[in-house]
């Protein structure tokens, strides 16, 4: 149970509230559980708002027993008259027959009931009616009477293992129907284990609308009795019907009838009975779906660390290191071209930018959607994309029951297809600001050209001295550098100066350029990440959250329907 719900107080919600909420319940787990619970709670949810819509002023009571129990002479014994026909050929009961106390009102519970054979009691002044008047208190009444006689529908049904199959099924179906059950056995089948573990154990907390009657008390000796009647409160004890009332009659004789009827009169007096019914058929429904699928142990989200996980596996699905990889050499590439040593720049042009090769932000697809020439991954990249949604998604579910785990598993992978693409085309979308260049690229290019025309000059000075000699023209005189260690012609000293200022501005530039790359790379990675991160929380976090989210609104409407009040969290 949540730590922020209590059981303290089960009464304090009312009966609406807890129906919506194991309505809603009921609509969450609709795929989660298996086995047909959601359905059999829907139906029951069904019955209990026709069960509303119907007199709220008469309590139906049903008396289901095994062949041979006297059920039908027990009836007739509380009615005061003979209603119902018994016999010693069996099955005696093939329909429902109903002792009806207040007309007024019944006939659409009765033909909800579809019970055809009905005896009005009114007016009649037999036993049942004269228990029910105003002013008739039983010994064991406990509230002030009302007015008028409460409306009562006492039926007595066909035997529960009756050889008819159709018989059988009235009787099952009335189970769900009645307001009150009375289980009727004898001193030879009070035990009997079709009776306790196909029906009234499926009754376990309806203790407040549950009668237990041993009946034909009279083929038992005094000295038996006792001990007969508590073995059947033990058994009903083991059934999970702690506080049902556990009655002695003879229908022969009459002993014990007295107490029987004025214990039901008190139930149908209450007014109380078909609530009580509907709220233990509530708290039942809430526990079967509790078994089937209990969203409780759920995380509220999908942990943070998880994320953070998915993410690198994601990432690395979509090749993100490559990528940023790429825009590093793709800087270098492009400042080369511009910082580099002028001579041996057209050798850039023998190859492609790095980033351009892949494709990021230059191609698009019949949609228009920007994608890349990243190669296809291969089959370990794609397993440990696969396997990182599986994991993550057993992760976020842990302590989850096994259908929810198994939900939560198939919202993780809801979108798993999508997920190439998506990932894919953030790539492909990612300002990687491919195309930015750095303040110091043209001052190195301005001084490469400065040294260029340096080196040139120099060349084409002694080109032309040379010429002159061969053509056999006197050359002017050449200038000469004396400061040095040894005279060095001008021509020469421009010749070598441009060279190596032209080879050491390069391997300058390709220095600052790497240094500016690795920051370039970073960055790219950082804003590849996030990219990922925003496909991995829209195509996988978002779809567990909510299945999460979906897990503890069915938690909190189970706990509301079953009569748990949440408490303040502290």
């Amino acid at each position: 149970m949540s730590p922020l719900l209590s059981r303290s107080a089960p009464k304090q919600t009312p009966l609406a509230e807890r129906l919506d909420a194991l309505g809603r319940a009921a609509d969450v787990l609709d795929g989660v559980a298996a086995g047909g619970e959601v359905e059999a709670v829907r139906e029951m949810l069904s019955r209990v708002d026709r069960r509303r819509a119907l007199s709220a002023e008469h309590t139906v009571i049903g008396l289901f027993g095994a062949t041979g129990s006297g059920k039908s002479s027990l009836v007739n014994a509380l009615v005061g008259t003979d209603i119902s026909r018994a016999a010693v050929r069996r099955p005696t009961t093939s329909v429902p027959v109903a002792a009806v106390l207040g007309a007024a009102d019944s006939d659409a519970l009765l033909d909800w009931l579809e019970v055809e054979d009905r005896h009005h009691l009114d007016g009649t002044g037999i036993a049942l009616e004269t228990a029910a008047l105003p002013g008739q208190r039983g010994r064991r009444a406990r509230r002030q009477e009302p007015d008028t006689a409460p409306g009562i529908v006492l039926l007595d049904l066909p035997d529960l293992d009756s050889v008819e199959a159709g018989n059988r099924a009235i009787a099952e179906r009335m189970t769900g129907l009645v307001d009150v059950l009375v289980w009727v056995t004898d001193p030879q089948k009070y035990a009997d284990a079709v009776l306790h573990q196909e029906f009234v154990r499926r009754f376990a907390g309806h203790d407040a609308v549950t009668v237990l009657v041993l009946n034909q008390l009279d083929r038992l000796r005094a000295a038996e009795r006792e001990d007969v009647v508590d073995s059947l409160t033990r058994i009903a004890h083991a059934d999970g019907l702690e506080e049902a009332r556990v009655f002695a009659t003879s229908a022969s004789t009459g002993e014990g009838v007295e107490d029987l009827r004025e214990h039901l009169v008190g139930l149908a007096r209450s007014r109380e009975a078909a609530a009580a019914r509907q709220r233990a058929d509530v708290r039942e429904g809430a526990d079967r779906l509790r078994e089937a699928a209990d969203p409780e142990g759920l995380p509220p989200e999908a942990p943070e660390t998880e994320i953070e996980v998915l993410v690198e596996d994601l990432a690395t699905a979509a090749r993100i290191d490559p990528v940023a990889r790429a825009v590093g050499a793709s800087y270098r590439f492009r400042a080369s071209g511009r910082v580099g040593w002028p001579a041996l720049r057209w050798a850039r042009k023998m190859r492609p930018d790095p980033l351009r090769r892949l494709g990021i932000g230059t191609e698009r697809d019949g949609e228009g959607l920007e994608r890349t020439s990243l190669p296809e991954a291969d089959a370990a990249t794609r397993a440990r994309a696969s396997g990182g949604v599986r994991r993550f998604a057993d992760a976020a579910s842990l302590g989850g029951s096994d259908p929810w785990r198994a939900a939560v598993r198939g919202a993780a992978r809801a979108r798993e297809d999508e997920l190439p693409d998506a990932l894919d085309q953030a790539v492909a979308g990612a300002d990687l600001r491919a195309r930015r260049s750095s303040w110091w690229w043209p001052v190195l290019d301005v001084l490469q050209w400065l040294a260029m025309l340096t080196w040139v000059v120099g060349l084409a000075w002694l080109t032309l001295n040379v010429l002159l000699a061969f053509l056999q023209v006197p050359a002017p005189p050449m200038p000469m550098i004396e400061e040095l260690w040894i005279p060095i012609p001008l021509p020469t000293a421009l010749l070598v100066l441009g060279v190596a200022a032209g080879i050491l501005i390069g391997l300058a530039g390709g220095g600052l350029a790497a240094v500016t790359a690795i920051g370039h790379r970073r960055r790219a990675r950082r804003v590849l990440r996030s990219r990922v991160q925003e496909v991995t929380h829209e195509h996988v976090v978002e779809e567990v959250d909510a299945e999460l989210a979906r897990a503890a609104a069915a938690a909190r409407d189970l706990a509301l329907a079953h009569g748990e009040m949440p408490t303040s969290p502290v």
